[in-house]
């Protein structure tokens, strides 16, 4: 067919040469080009930790607004708050603290059960790890408010940054000032505690320094940890002819499962292995 003025070649594509630094990462720079490389990559990594967090915390009872809110925020402290709070204080000791002091921000929504009964939604978000009376005046002021006259009983509603721990039907302001206060201080390894120990107990629950071991990676960490503190190697060094030695290792798996019958060694939502003495 005879070609149309308009289309060279009759009309046939004609492949445009490749223009200088016409790639995706828009420059050929191959140090700034593996600069954003990393970055996507840090991006989807991101991404798909944020999905996994967001079905964790579905999962613990949380509606999935609450917990996109929750994962915003926690970037924001990340972004913005968390440099400036470890430039203000002494230097965390452990990876743990650091996540302790700042992702778990215990908060609790109360609600007025008789607006509730009636269908009506009233209710207030409280931070939890306050004074029992500093509770009990947030929930007054709720209540002094209601849609409902002389309104006086009230429920939680919903919690989040405890941790895992579950408080709905809990009124004793003071066990809920308690609980908040350990998990903003300890994180999930006081949750770990109280998965233990219950909540009849006030004094007990206060004691979780005097039985925290530690928290750690694995429980083969723990494991590595504890032998290394009895000296174990030590004493097979000492014990072994050097030669021998070598062939003669400790089989920290099976130490770690069978410490279990004297040790509390639970795995909290933190991933991690918090291990308490009986």
């Amino acid at each position: 067919m005879e070609g149309q003025p308009h289309q060279p070649n009759g009309g046939e594509y004609q492949r445009q040469p490749e223009r200088p630094g016409a790639n995706s990462y828009g420059t050929n720079d191959p140090e700034r080009q593996a600069e954003i490389k990393q970055a996507r990559t840090d991006a989807a990594e991101e991404r798909r930790r944020d999905r996994a967090r967001l079905e964790r915390l579905v999962e613990l009872g949380m509606t999935p607004d609450d917990a996109e809110a929750l994962i915003e925020f926690d970037h924001y402290v990340s972004d913005h708050l968390r440099p400036q709070a470890l430039e203000a204080r002494e230097p965390f000791s452990t990876a743990a603290e650091i996540e302790a002091a700042l992702t778990y921000l215990p908060r609790i929504e109360v609600v007025d059960t008789a607006s509730h009964e009636r269908g009506i939604r009233h209710g207030l978000w409280i931070e939890a790890d306050q004074e029992p009376d500093e509770l009990e005046a947030d929930i007054r002021a709720m209540l002094d408010s209601s849609p409902t006259p002389e309104a006086t009983a009230w429920a939680i509603h919903a919690t989040e940054g405890f941790a895992g721990l579950d408080l709905r039907g809990y009124t004793d302001t003071r066990l809920i000032a308690q609980l908040a206060k350990g998990v903003a201080e300890h994180g999930a390894a006081y949750a770990a505690w109280v998965g233990i120990v219950g909540t009849d107990n006030h004094d007990l629950l206060e004691r979780f320094t005097d039985f925290h071991v530690g928290s750690y990676d694995s429980a083969e960490a723990w494991a590595r940890e504890a032998a290394s503190d009895l000296e174990w190697p030590q004493q097979l060094d000492n014990a072994l002819d050097p030669m021998l030695r070598r062939f003669v290792v400790i089989d920290y798996t099976r130490f770690a499962r069978d410490a279990r019958q004297s040790w509390d060694v639970v795995q909290g939502v933190d991933s991690r292995t918090h291990v308490f003495m009986r």
